[in-house]
């Protein structure tokens, strides 16, 4: 099995806008069009200038697509709460979805805190305290004209559900329809496998899973849609069929309270992406793969043990631990794990670690720069474990290489297989 996980990193790779950063642009400037209703006189600040050019080229008819949206668009983003605190926020440096993230999990920790914290132990249909903890919410005027904790909740709740409607709409209509002109040879090689066979080389898919932290079909666009079955939108898709509620799309925070709570306060369980992920029904087909790899593993050594113990039962101790290393680095040669554009960030531990630490998987991790791949160890650190990373990225039980990304090549050729 060849397993290929692509982050954003992998759209950014490709010339696409897809950091959230793009998409705050977007909105201000579709603010402007959708109140002007014309496209002259707009301060089109940081926008892509890809997307500007759909707009101001007309490509698609994308104009005449905006505005027969008006309506829904300024319902979508008028007085939208997170919207108003991402663009009044100071994010410069900050351009990952990580990042979005956590603003959103910074603002939900508040209000468990002056629901829970210190001596406070409101419920949600408590009265408000007088003064939030936080001080956009504490001074914005549409919530300060809230009684409960739950009414609170919902206006963010529905907030947040109307800003990824949103997204999803961006992504649809504005990121899934500019071209994409340039391929990544690493890429392609983890696809392909070319074999001679007397006169003609033989091309054939040998990556045949896809782990997707993307809401585009960037892959399926650029190299084939011969494996969108079998490609897991793990945080949902963006998809024209799903531009009316609801989408399937998960964006969300994670787990923050510690455990003996977990199971007690679930008030704002809706903003977990956990909860989001069995709410919106986005699947889970990586468990599959996994279960699947550990299977084959274990009845592999149960085998050569039992072999082991058949023929060699006074053999040393020693031998035998070589032995089992030997079954293990042979093991590791049947399944690949390819990672693309992904930081390795502590927020995906759980579905990282499941992969990863198969003694029968061998990881290639590519990056992006130097930078990029001091950080992606530093979140591996987090990830497995300092002991674990240093084991598996050296000597014998190597399973983990760490591997520039070749330049972008132009694509020329369209899909690959």
């Amino acid at each position: 099995m060849n397993i290929l996980i692509i982050g954003n990193g992998f759209d950014i790779a490709h010339g696409l806008p897809t950091k959230y950063v793009d998409f705050l642009e977007f909105i201000k400037v579709i603010r402007q069009i959708l109140n002007k209703e014309k496209l002259s006189g707009i301060d089109w600040g940081n926008i892509s200038s890809k997307v500007k050019d759909l707009l101001v080229t007309n490509k698609g008819n994308v104009q005449k697509n905006l505005f027969s949206k008006k309506q829904k668009w300024k319902d979508l983003i008028d007085g939208n709460i997170w919207i108003e605190y991402f663009l009044q926020n100071n994010m410069h440096g900050k351009e990952n979805w990580i990042d979005f993230e956590s603003e959103i999990s910074d603002v939900i920790q508040s209000l468990d805190y002056d629901m829970h914290g210190g001596d406070n132990n409101f419920g949600l249909y408590d009265e408000v305290v007088k003064n939030l903890s936080n001080e956009f919410l504490d001074c914005h005027e549409r919530i300060n004209e809230l009684e409960s904790f739950k009414e609170i909740k919902d206006v963010l709740q529905n907030d947040l559900d109307k800003l990824i409607l949103a997204l999803e709409i961006y992504l649809v209509e504005y990121v899934n329809v500019i071209d994409c002109t340039s391929q990544s040879p690493d890429i392609i090689e983890t696809m392909i496998e070319r074999r001679k066979d007397e006169k003609e080389i033989i091309k054939g898919v040998i990556l045949n899973k896809i782990l997707c932290f993307n809401y585009t079909n960037t892959f399926e666009r650029v190299y084939t849609k011969k494996i969108s079955n079998d490609i897991d939108y793990i945080h949902g898709k963006a998809d024209t069929e799903n531009t009316n509620e609801p989408n399937n799309m998960v964006l969300g925070i994670d787990e923050f309270l510690p455990m003996d709570r977990q199971n007690i306060h679930t008030e704002f369980i809706a903003f977990k992406k956990f909860y989001q992920r069995i709410y919106k029904q986005t699947g889970c087909k990586y468990k599959e793969w996994v279960d699947e790899i550990k299977e084959e593993y274990l009845s592999y050594v149960h085998k050569q043990t039992r072999e082991l113990n058949r023929n060699m039962d006074n053999v040393q101790s020693k031998f035998n631990r070589l032995a089992e290393a030997t079954i293990k680095r042979e093991k590791c040669k049947q399944h690949n794990l390819y990672i693309f554009g992904h930081s390795l960030d502590i927020t995906d531990k759980d579905i990282l670690r499941d992969l990863i630490l198969n003694d029968n998987i061998y990881t290639t991790i590519f990056y992006h720069n130097k930078e990029t791949m001091g950080q992606q160890i530093a979140n591996l650190v987090k990830v497995i474990g300092e002991e674990e990373l240093i084991r598996r990225t050296g000597g014998r039980t190597k399973t983990i290489e760490f591997k520039l990304q070749q330049d972008m090549i132009l694509n020329e050729v369209g899909e690959i297989v």
